[in-house]
């Protein structure tokens, strides 16, 4: 057995401990380095410009797919291995760094020895010395493919997400068109013998030679009654296939206006109501004339009608500003509804109140969902039993 080699003289038992703690130390934090960088996939090389080889890491031959027994890490070699359709790019930006000295980090693709495809992410730094000459590269490959193929996956899903959006936005807009198209051609198919029933009643009611048995009297009335809310329904019908092809011109509208009128129209048919109405002026905003109007009839004959039982009557119209954008509002304090029952106003033909409350189709707020729609707006509705509602709403401006 050979006899241990001699201390060196200078060299305590104490330095020699040090030394080899050290020396663990460094180990470990090699093999650290070493599992984290096969953790994240990252290679690592370092070239010596004036050597005709590079240095690997044993992770940048993993990502290689080779071994440092059969395979010499040079450019020559590298270039060989890098897409036919990258290489180019590759050699521009290698070019770069000896000429130019500038660093590089870009994506490319691989082909390895059994001809699978990877994806790494380069990153190559200069080395100078102190006179400004390139003397070394140092460099990392991160092995990106698993990522390249998620993305690749996402962007399929994206592509199908959006094919079947667009399938299913062109199948509803039809189905709407031929909906719109249906209720158009029924309400005026409708109209013409409503109104031949419409006048037969009222000829009846009035032709005094001929007067109708007592009997009848009552039925004729209910006719009426019957033809006036069909004829209704059938107007209503036409309004709201007629939001969807009208075009929308968008000019400056006085709203305030616009509401003075329509509520002067309003006292005109019941001008024994009393009822206070407060119509904030300056009210203006940039929308379709016909169609606003058409929001503001609706929610103003609402409001006119659900407070018609109320003793002292109160209607208001005015405006708020949220995040920088205008909203108005119809406010009354008539009879109100349930806050839950909210959305359900916007569907056609959903009434909250009994045909024998209040009188109506139950389409005019459907009518004005679309419009304020339309607008690229929103409409909500708050009330509360017996104190009220208020419709707020903005026109997309």
């Amino acid at each position: 057995m050979d006899s241990p080699a001699p201390l060196d003289p200078t060299t305590t038992p104490s330095d020699a401990s040090e030394l080899k703690r050290l020396e663990q130390r460094l180990r470990r934090l090699e093999q650290l380095m070493v599992d984290t960088q096969g953790v994240a996939h990252l290679g690592t090389w370092e070239w010596d410009i004036s050597e005709p080889t590079a240095t690997w890491s044993a992770e940048l031959y993993r990502i290689y797919g080779l071994s440092p027994d059969s395979y010499t890490p040079s450019y020559e070699n590298y270039l060989a291995m890098v897409h036919p359709e990258d290489r180019q790019r590759v050699m521009d930006a290698t070019n770069r760094v000896f000429h130019e000295h500038v660093p590089y980090s870009h994506d490319e693709r691989i082909l390895l020895p059994d001809g699978s495809l990877r994806y790494l992410h380069t990153w190559a730094q200069p080395v100078l010395d102190d006179d400004g000459k390139l003397v070394r590269l140092l460099g990392v490959c991160q092995d990106i493919t698993e990522q390249k193929r998620a993305e690749a996956q996402v962007l399929e899903l994206n592509r199908e997400l959006e094919r079947r959006v667009a399938e299913r936005t062109r199948t509803i807009e039809n189905t709407l068109r031929d909906v719109e198209a249906f209720n158009a051609m029924v309400s005026h198919d409708l109209r013409a013998p409503l109104q031949v029933i419409a006048m037969t009643c009222q000829v009846m009611a009035m032709d005094k030679s001929a007067p109708l048995p007592p009997q009848f009297s009552g039925h004729l009335e209910r006719l009426q009654r019957s033809v006036g809310h069909m004829t209704e329904l059938v107007n209503d019908l036409l309004a709201l296939a007629h939001v969807g092809g009208a075009a929308l011109e968008r000019t400056e509208v006085d709203l305030s206006a616009m509401a003075a009128e329509i509520m002067a129209d309003l006292r005109r048919l019941a001008p024994e109501r009393e009822a206070t109405v407060d119509i904030a002026p300056g009210l203006a905003c940039r929308a379709d004339r016909g169609l606003l109007r058409s929001v503001l009839e609706n929610l103003l004959g609402n409001a006119w009608k659900y407070s018609s039982r109320v003793a002292h009557a109160r209607i208001e119209v005015g405006a708020n500003t949220v995040d920088g954008r205008t909203r108005f509002f119809v406010r009354d304090n008539g009879a109100g509804f349930e806050s839950a029952d909210a959305s359900r106003l916007f569907r056609p033909f959903e009434r909250l109140h009994k045909a024998s409350e209040f009188t109506g189709t139950g389409v005019g707020l459907a009518v004005v969902q679309r419009i304020i729609e339309r607008h690229g707006g929103q409409i909500e509705a708050e009330g509360e039993p017996g104190r009220g509602a208020v419709f707020t709403f903005d026109v997309g401006c």
